[in-house]
């Protein structure tokens, strides 16, 4: 089961992404957009694991307190993923780091790359006419609760599933 955990976002949060991908869009971005109820922010990617009981067990280990998000930029990573900037958070950043420690002291293995806060908006993107300069609306949420998702390819795309959540400490 291909497995990661997230932040789903706001209503509006979505509306604002979904505004700018049709800007993108308009103004010649080409790629696979990512559908409204795809959108969300990956804390971490665990990928291939059978177990996710397991890593919800260890998502329960992890305390953190309420805290918000907010959108900054657009961003492209290897010239074919385009996504929206998420501004840095102390609180954002030792959430993430609490659950990869908790998750490679249970030895469920995960991608360790640098954590970067982003929503992707695009994938295999043909940017070939350059990225408009586009205005991110400063739009923020608050994070009460982190979830795990399942990823399974159906015919018209990825259709990720929450498995469960937990709830930031009171």
């Amino acid at each position: 089961m291909r497995l990661f955990i997230a932040i789903s976002l706001s209503d509006e949060i979505r509306k604002s992404l979904v505004k700018t991908q049709d800007f993108l869009s308009r103004h010649g971005i080409r790629g696979s957009l990512v559908p409204r109820e795809n959108l969300h922010m990956t804390l971490t990617f665990i990928g291939e694991h059978p177990d996710p009981d397991q890593v919800l067990e260890v998502m329960e280990n992890v305390d953190f307190p309420a805290f918000s998000i907010s959108l900054n930029d657009i961003g492209i990573f290897n010239n074919n993923v385009l996504w929206a900037g998420v501004h840095e958070s102390e609180s954002l950043q030792k959430l993430v780091k609490n659950l990869r420690y908790e998750l490679a002291k249970a030895d469920i293995p995960f991608d360790r790359k640098a954590f970067m806060p982003h929503i992707t908006l695009f994938r295999n993107v043909d940017d070939s006419k350059g990225v408009p300069e586009t205005h991110v609306p400063d739009v923020s949420m608050s994070v009460n609760s982190i979830s795990l998702f399942r990823s399974d390819r159906g015919k018209n795309g990825m259709i990720y599933t929450e498995i469960g959540s937990i709830s930031a400490a009171d």
